[in-house]
């Protein structure tokens, strides 16, 4: 008993306050407490302030009545670490049936409850991926019964532009935004049916300035609700690059979104700069720049791993399938902190071959 890996105990059940009489070496490791701080002290005394006292009063009335208990509780050692016990109380009884002592074995559980609650969360995340995968799906169904009533207004829009040719000046103003606009929302339609394509990567030369742009438009009005402004700074001498535009458009809209959650508690400017550099003579730089709230310094490591998030209704995806993306086309994804405020997400990325 005293060298088994359970946590073995003895309680004095004739005395009001349950004392421990006996505990083994198992039970000390396992709460922190050395064996002469345990005896003579009461038993409930060593569950912590921060016990759930629900369960606590449970065991004192079911131990109360003679009766045996068998449970789970999350437990605190000395030193305030937390640990998950299964507990099993029994009562031990005299020849004439009273119930002398208790006997209590408790087992360190805690690396199993650990992993079912990874297992737990890990199944929350992919039932979220599988819900996403089938929202892009209606996007996508639902853009192209959009795009024929646009086809329709825009058909209607110019047949009465012909009809009233040279006539009525300031209603062929009208017909003509008119006629814009629905081009401009048929376009930014067919860039979102081209983003939830599922399709191969297709590697081409790209104009990255272009390529951000085209992005800022898909994203604009999520800027808007948002109060955001989008800014630029682009290096217009900058060769192509070598890349899949649906792939890198992904990235674009993860780092750009991040930075929108960033800027909803900051009190200052709602402002994303995004720049692009040439960094040397194969490799160009895409920084998204922010003046949110800034990484707490613990998470920076931790940023770019599989369903790690410090958003509640995060998915702790967006930011390791991006950098995946980025290592596939030859760069890196990185993140820094600003010496002012917010941060700033940066990217390599090569160099088209042929502009070399």
């Amino acid at each position: 008993m005293e060298y088994t890996v359970d946590g073995i105990f003895i309680v004095d059940a004739q005395a009001q306050d349950f004392p421990i009489t006996y505990v083994n070496q198992a039970f000390q490791s396992m709460t922190g407490y050395a064996k002469t701080e345990i005896l003579g002290r009461s038993y409930f005394l060593f569950y912590g302030v921060d016990a759930d006292p629900r369960l606590v009063n449970e065991i004192k009335g079911t131990i109360s009545k003679g009766e045996s208990f068998h449970g789970e509780m999350l437990n605190f050692k000395k030193n305030g670490k937390k640990y998950w016990n299964s507990l099993r109380i029994a009562p031990v009884r005299d020849a004439h049936g009273t119930v002398t002592h208790y006997i209590g074995i408790q087992t360190d559980i805690t690396l199993m409850r650990e992993k079912e609650l990874e297992i737990d969360e890990q199944r929350e995340e992919l039932l979220h991926v599988t819900r996403v995968g089938k929202l892009a799906e209606f996007v996508s169904s639902l853009a192209h019964e959009i795009s024929q009533p646009l086809t329709a207004i825009l058909s209607y829009a110019q047949a009465a532009q012909r009809m009233l040719a040279n006539r009525e000046p300031e209603l062929q103003k009208v017909l003509s935004y008119i006629i814009n606009d629905d081009q401009r929302v048929a376009e930014v339609i067919k860039r979102l049916r081209l983003l939830l394509k599922k399709s191969l990567p297709e590697m081409k030369a790209l104009n990255i300035n272009t390529l951000i742009n085209e992005t800022i438009m898909l994203i604009a009005t999520d800027a808007t609700v948002r109060n955001c402004v989008i800014k630029t700074e682009f290096d217009l001498s900058l060769p192509s690059i070598q890349g899949d535009r649906i792939q890198l458009q992904q990235v674009l809209l993860n780092l750009i979104s991040n930075s929108f959650d960033a800027l909803e508690s900051s009190q200052g400017t709602h402002e994303i700069l995004i720049r692009t550099l040439r960094q040397d003579s194969a490799t160009l730089i895409v920084e998204v720049k922010d003046s949110g709230c800034g990484i707490p310094a613990q998470n920076i490591p931790k940023l770019f791993t599989h369903f790690f998030t410090s958003k509640p209704d995060g998915l702790g995806m967006g930011l390791a399938i991006s950098r995946s993306i980025i290592e596939a086309h030859g760069g890196r994804l990185e993140v820094k902190n600003n010496p002012d405020r917010g941060a700033t997400f940066y990217f390599t990325i090569l160099i088209n071959k042929k502009d070399l």
